[in-house]
């Protein structure tokens, strides 16, 4: 399976755009767009996603673990499903308020080389996330890649949903948020995504677990009735997300 994004890209990415709330604010907004007015109790997509600090207040040497599930309609025309894992290691602390974290991608031969960042806040994984996301939607429903990006990146800003959500954590249920996005479906060019058009990105996730990602899933469904695939990304501990 290709390499859907250049880590590294994404991490100094990530990286820079969390220097300090300032910074992060101004750059999102040239980014992304502003974002959709909310009412006093929920916060923007770019709140809750860019601007916290998701691993600020993890110890050092704790593991953040994602189990990683591939699941097309049809393995034949799509690939294997498969399931694997996804892990981010607080190496140390980093400058204050900041941290040294490495990031493991898969096992076997699916497993990439660690990748090593200083200085974060901002947890990496929805980098990974996110890139994955373009990136696998290029490989169904074609089209650039920069274009998809910057679509994708504007819903961000200012056409997410985002709704308050109980999530269970190690048999508990804590208050979260999600986040949701269809960044194609009213796309100028979306009678040419191969029935993709309508693909369907969220993110869950809550204050009240590490690194606060509970569960990221990207559902590529299709309207011409061909091959569908489901990408689901759960921290470990989290079950439903209600």
């Amino acid at each position: 399976m290709p390499n859907p994004y250049d880590l590294e890209d994404r991490l100094h990415m990530l990286k820079s755009l969390t220097q300090s709330a300032a910074a992060g604010a101004i750059a999102l907004v040239l980014a992304f767009g502003a974002p959709a007015a909310a009412d006093d109790k929920t916060p923007t997509a770019v709140d809750i996603l860019f601007e916290a600090k998701h691993i600020a207040t993890i110890a050092a040497g704790t593991e953040l673990v994602y189990k990683f599930e591939r699941k097309p309609s049809d393995e034949k025309l799509l690939g294997l499903a498969f399931t694997d894992v996804i892990k981010v290691k607080i190496e140390a602390d980093g400058a204050p308020g900041k941290k040294n974290v490495v990031v493991n991608l898969y096992t076997g031969d699916r497993a990439r080389d660690p990748y090593p960042v200083t200085d974060m806040d901002g947890n990496p994984m929805l980098i990974v996330y996110l890139d994955n996301a373009v990136g696998h939607f290029k490989e169904l429903a074609g089209g650039d890649r920069s274009y998809l990006k910057n679509t994708f990146s504007k819903s961000l800003g200012d056409k997410p949903k985002v709704e308050t959500v109980k999530i269970s954590y190690k048999g508990q249920d804590v208050d979260g948020y999600r986040v949701s996005v269809t960044p194609f479906v009213n796309d100028a060019a979306k009678s040419k995504m191969r029935g993709f058009e309508g693909a369907e990105f969220s993110i869950a996730l809550s204050d009240k677990i590490p690194g606060h990602f509970a569960k990221m899933v990207s559902k590529f469904s299709n309207s011409t009735g061909g091959p569908t695939l489901d990408e689901v990304t759960t921290f470990e501990g989290v079950g439903e997300v209600k």
